[in-house]
């Protein structure tokens, strides 16, 4: 096997680099090609002083700062956030994939000499992945999400009037579906972190089963308070949008009120004053966007969490969740590793009455929520990040030996 063979291609700080640091770790790492960041120690002026002059940019600082991964390897580019200043006249979409063709343009610059493999999150690097596939280069792409889910948020809007000012144009969702076409194409291997995007990924052309590997993500860096759950608080947490099933989450609640006046279900999450004074949200408690240390909190204070998402790829809040011992209430959509009747309750997508059910019942029944609540903690364990960055590294070290098989 061959020794830093690895080129990581990523846009933005999706869970701190985590997938980089396993791959230094594993002395597997040829180089991180990313936008705005700096490896720890090396940030220069603008990690420096930043936090000095804009304090409130402290936490943006710190998350794209790059740990436990060597400077040389760090290959940095502003040129892909300069692409955000488009972000309000263009479909977010559209915009990454601008951003994704900006990052390949740094990774053009300096070649694939001695990267032998390509790993990549849903895209990023652009057309970039074509020439390195083309000059003999294994492509492995992490798909962070359904490839469905421009289809499903447009349908939401569709059966929800009103909740959403945006809208997805045809075009759009016809690119990003030949986008993802592309993709399974050229890809060796797909890493799908729950077996919901590995179903939609196989209604795509050109999708072969062979190359699916499953390989979950876990929760990373958990702020874990002493538990003191308040019997009936239900937590959401989480953008409160179509998406992630938030009506459902509505219907629920003003079913729930009248008759069991004891149980609050609380989202806590950035929130438009749109959604908020929805009348159908009625029954449901804002809490808008909080911080690490608040959403502690709240994780500490819930009996139990509900997210009864639509299309995601594998929502690291049901993760954190089961770290805090929360029973869950979720639908296989939100491409969770619940259980159902172990960890907590499955329900179907889009059935506001299920999701009241499987609330009240957990609520109701105090020793079925302390057996979901312990079997969710002791699960926890085996999606912690050394856990599922062993299984990454394990089938990265497969691509590198040449026996990539369906096991690893």
């Amino acid at each position: 096997m061959r020794e830093r063979c690895v080129m990581m291609i990523q846009q933005g700080a999706r869970r701190n680099y985590i997938y980089a640091r396993q791959l230094e770790e594993a002395g597997l790492l040829h180089s991180l090609v990313t936008d705005a960041a700096w490896a720890e120690g090396v940030g220069g002026v603008v990690a420096t002083l930043t936090p000095r002059l804009a304090p409130r940019l402290k936490g943006v600082i710190a998350r794209r700062t790059v740990r436990g991964v060597a400077p040389e390897r760090v290959r940095a580019s502003f040129l892909p956030n300069l692409v955000g200043i488009a972000r309000p006249a263009l479909h977010e979409e559209t915009v990454y994939t601008i951003a994704d063709e900006a990052l390949g343009a740094r990774c053009r610059l300096r070649g694939i000499i001695g990267a032998g493999i390509v790993v990549n999150y849903h895209g990023n690097g652009g057309t970039f992945l074509d020439a390195a596939k083309a000059s003999g280069a294994k492509i492995v792409t992490d798909f962070v999400v359904t490839p469905k889910y421009l289809e499903i948020e447009q349908e939401e809007r569709v059966r929800w009037p009103g909740w959403e000012v945006r809208s997805t144009p045809a075009g759009v969702m016809a690119a990003y579906k030949r986008k993802m076409s592309r993709l399974v194409t050229i890809s060796d291997v797909y890493l799908c972190p729950s077996e919901s995007v590995a179903r939609d990924l196989a209604e795509l052309p050109g999708f072969d089963p062979a190359r699916v590997r499953l390989v979950p993500y876990g929760h990373s860096s958990v702020l874990l308070r002493a538990p003191n759950p308040a019997p009936g608080r239900v937590l959401f947490a989480g953008a409160a949008g179509l998406r992630k099933g938030l009506p459902y989450l509505a219907e629920a609640a003003a079913i729930l009120k009248p008759r069991r006046p004891d149980i609050e279900i609380v989202v806590a999450g950035q929130v438009t004053d749109l959604v908020r004074n929805r009348p159908e949200a009625h029954a449901l408690t804002f809490l808008g966007a909080l911080d690490r240390e608040a959403m502690a909190d709240e994780f500490a204070r819930a009996d139990l969490y509900c997210l009864p998402s639509l299309a995601e790829g594998s929502a690291t809040s049901v993760f954190e969740a089961m770290a805090n011992g929360l029973p869950i209430v979720t639908t296989r959509s939100s491409g969770s590793v619940v259980r159902d009747g172990v960890e907590g309750l499955l329900v179907a997508e889009r059935d506001g009455l299920a999701v009241a059910q499987a609330i009240e019942r957990i609520v109701t029944d105090r020793s079925l929520r302390e057996r979901l609540s312990e079997a969710a903690k002791a699960s926890s364990i085996t999606y912690s990040d050394e856990a599922c960055g062993r299984r990454f590294v394990t089938v990265i070290k497969a691509i590198a030996a040449g026996c990539a098989s369906p096991g690893a």
